[in-house]
């Protein structure tokens, strides 16, 4: 701005110039004057023309670039003011952005906690649906158990009370081991097993007599699930079935504790032959024992004694002393024979009796003998329990 109006003052001064006005020329005084006035005046329009072309250029090449510079300067200023109140309009466009985004943000969390709640109780009406209608559902089933159980309840008293009457009464039916250890006790089972007669078969009424606690086990529960079977329909049939099943599953667990060990019958068997074949030495002595116990208690002499054996009251006395001491001797062994294999069968016989209570796990078990495989007697128990006689005899007295 400035050089523009440096520029107008130099043509405002040149117009003034121009304008002048030029003296008045002498008339007629001399040409060489007015010559040199006409040069002076073509000198001073040249110099001025060439003072022009000078300030022309000059404008060109020094005041006119100035000039754009500095028009160019005051626009970068102004575009500097714009763009500063530019970015100033920017940031703060930009923070109310981030505000905005921020609030956007919170906003969506919003939403998304709302929602997420929205469908936490939607899920909970839908489960307390469910809720009130499996209620409703088991209500109705409890309604019907209960009427189920209300005439299961009056079957099963009157159910109990025909027991109590029965055993009141005495018809209640035997268990059925009970009703085999009655059986086989019933049968051959005592001292007719170990007979001098039938010494062969003594092994063979053994082997018949075997009964193992876990076969009596067995028995029961085909009867528990028979009766379980044929109850199917009767308001005790759970009971019954509950009852086979937790017999069978007792049953499982203590199957070893009910297999008794197999005694050897053969054995046995050739124990008692052997007592049986030792007796005739037995018997002798028992008959001199009886001599010795009647010279006393008479008080015969030798010579007496040698007298009478020739006479028939000796031979007489010979005979009854003789079957006496058999008898006596078949007695004791058989009794040995019968308490040994008593004695031995013992801890399988209490498990014989109380099978029931074992494989239901009765605290019975830690009462019971343990099992071992007892050895008969042998021939010189025998001639020892048969010299012991007399004394538990006299015992006996006592």
């Amino acid at each position: 701005m400035a050089a523009r109006s440096r520029y107008v003052r130099f043509l405002e001064k040149q117009g003034s110039s121009a304008n002048v006005t030029q003296p008045a020329k002498p008339t007629g005084s001399s040409s060489r004057l007015e010559k040199s006035l006409s040069y002076t005046g073509i000198v001073a329009n040249v110099s001025q023309v060439l003072m022009l072309v000078v300030v022309v250029y000059g404008y060109i090449y020094t005041v006119r670039p100035v000039f754009q510079k500095e028009l160019v300067s005051e626009d970068l200023a102004r575009l500097q003011i714009e763009q500063r109140k530019l970015q100033q309009q920017m940031d703060k466009q930009t923070e109310t952005l981030a505000a905005g985004e921020a609030r956007n943000k919170e906003l969506a969390d919003q939403r998304s906690a709302i929602e997420a709640q929205v469908a936490t109780l939607n899920q909970k009406v839908v489960d307390a649906e469910k809720s009130a209608l499996d209620a409703t559902r088991r209500a109705g089933k409890a309604i019907a158990e209960a009427k189920t159980a209300e005439s299961a309840l009056s079957a099963l008293q009157t159910q109990h009370y025909g027991l109590k009457l029965q055993s009141l009464l005495g018809d209640l039916a035997l268990p059925s081991s009970v009703v085999q250890i009655l059986n086989r006790s019933g049968s051959t089972y005592t001292l007719k097993v170990f007979e001098e007669a039938e010494a062969n078969s003594i092994a063979q009424k053994l082997n018949s007599l075997e009964l193992q606690p876990v076969d009596l086990a067995k028995t029961t529960l085909s009867q528990l699930k028979a009766e379980a079977t044929k109850q199917a329909r009767a308001p005790s049939a759970a009971v019954d079935a509950l009852l086979a099943r937790n017999y069978q599953e007792g049953l499982a667990s203590h199957a070893e504790e009910l297999t008794c060990p197999t005694p050897a019958y053969a054995d046995w068997q050739s124990a008692f032959q052997s007592a049986m074949q030792a007796s005739e030495g037995n018997i002798q002595n028992c008959v001199s024992e009886y001599w010795a116990e009647r010279t006393t208690q008479e008080g015969w002499t030798p010579s007496d004694v040698r007298s009478l054996q020739k006479s028939d009251f000796w031979k007489e006395q010979e005979r009854s002393y003789r079957a006496s001491c058999k008898v006596t001797y078949s007695y004791t062994v058989q009794t040995a024979f019968q308490d040994a294999w008593e004695k031995a069968d013992e801890p399988c016989d209490e498990r014989r009796m109380f099978v029931n209570e074992i494989v239901m796990g009765a605290p019975i078990e830690s009462k019971l003998k343990p099992m071992t495989v007892a050895a008969p007697p042998t021939t010189q128990d025998i001639t020892q329990l048969f010299q012991n006689r007399n004394s538990k005899q006299a015992e006996v007295e006592l």
